[in-house]
């Protein structure tokens, strides 16, 4: 065996060696609590919980079963994501970590520092951005007032230090089947959704809501809260819906003649709480 391939077969044996100390004297128990809380923390309003954690290379963690919730109520499961640390941030006051997962079918990934400051210790800069998530597997969207949702969404946030958070969101080729008809219509298909969303005091703010589907379009924006006061209204959407001359002529009969009449868009409003939103057409 030459000299070359003892060295080799020598930082394999070594590695080896590592890897096994690692495995064994792991502290996965520790480590899921603490990563948990720090996520939990960096996120407003959420909670995170992890199945499973192991160590992984290049030098980090991968997290398995990773469950984020609201009130209890599950929005969604990353079925693993892996954090690596930048290795140069570690001699640092703030280390930035890296972050790449899988979620409902699609693709997540982003990096998180913590704000280095002292009197701000604990608050967390936060970039991700997702793509080919399918609606149909979020926990969030199962069963919503007993309708079904499905389609591919992407997007972008960003978390800022002080807990504001912006972003962006993206579906394509969505389908909605309603649990009670509108316009005596049940299934409704959307070629796109866009839409720019930011966070405010606990409250969502959605801009600029344009969708395009094959019965209608639609612009829309107003507010979600996401801890009401009891007896106010969660729910705070208003716009514009734009039916297509097709699908109004196959609900001709069915619908108020007033509405039957209109030649521009209808301004509707979307209020009250989530569990049971109200429709009302201007």
């Amino acid at each position: 065996m030459s000299v070359a391939a003892r060295r080799i077969w020598v930082w394999a044996y070594l590695i080896g060696v590592l890897l096994a100390c690692l495995a064994i004297g792991f502290p996965t128990d520790a480590l899921r609590a603490h990563v948990a809380h720090r996520l939990s923390a960096g996120l407003p309003g959420v909670s995170v919980s992890i199945e499973g954690i192991r160590p992984a290379l290049p030098p980090g963690a991968e997290l398995q079963g990773v469950g984020v919730y609201r009130a209890g109520a599950p929005l969604l499961m990353l079925e693993r994501l892996r954090v690596t640390p930048e290795l140069l941030s570690l001699i640092g006051e703030a280390t930035l970590y890296r972050f790449q997962g899988s979620v409902a079918g699609g693709e997540i990934s982003g990096s998180a520092q913590g704000q280095a400051a002292k009197e701000q210790r604990g608050a967390v800069r936060m970039q991700a951005q997702w793509s080919g998530v399918l609606l149909q597997r979020l926990p969030a969207l199962q069963g919503i007032h007993g309708s079904r949702v499905s389609g591919r969404m992407e997007g972008s946030l960003a978390l800022s230090d002080q807990g504001s958070l912006t972003g962006k969101l993206r579906v394509v080729d969505s389908q909605v089947e309603l649990a009670r008809p509108l316009f005596d219509h049940k299934n409704f298909n959307f070629r796109s959704f866009d839409a720019d969303l930011s966070l405010q005091n606990r409250t969502i703010v959605v801009r600029n809501g344009r969708l395009r589907g094959n019965e209608m379009d639609a612009e829309l924006s107003g507010t979600v809260l996401l801890d009401p006061p009891a007896g106010s209204a969660a729910l705070n959407i208003s716009g514009r819906v734009t039916p297509h001359h097709a699908f109004m002529a196959r609900l001709e009969g069915s619908l108020p003649a007033g509405l039957m009449r209109r030649r521009t868009a209808i301004p509707f409003k979307i209020s009250g709480p989530l569990d049971s939103p109200a429709l009302s057409f201007n």
